[in-house]
């Protein structure tokens, strides 16, 4: 395949190219998507039932880095949980 190779930044531009006008619905889309999820991940802490909360709470860890911007995105000034308090607040 090396023979192709010149072939990769021309591919690369094409796909900037028909991306472009759709890369910020996709993000946005994405955010909505990462926003809900954290939702029903923290929601046994917010007093909702979970049915998921065996399954999401070994997510806990790895979305504990995401949770200050997520409730600051959310409208929260602070920490929902009293119990639970961020990192930066």
């Amino acid at each position: 395949m090396p023979r192709f190779q010149w072939l990769a930044p021309i591919n690369r531009g094409l796909e900037q190219f028909y991306f472009s006008k759709y890369l910020p619905a996709l993000k946005r889309d994405k955010r909505e998507i990462d926003d809900f999820f954290m939702i029903i991940t923290f929601s046994e802490m917010m007093g909702i039932p979970n049915p998921f909360a065996f399954y999401t709470l070994e997510m806990l860890p790895e979305l504990m880095q995401h949770f200050h911007s997520w409730h600051k995105r959310m409208g929260m000034e602070r920490s929902p949980f009293d119990s639970f308090p961020c990192v930066c607040c």
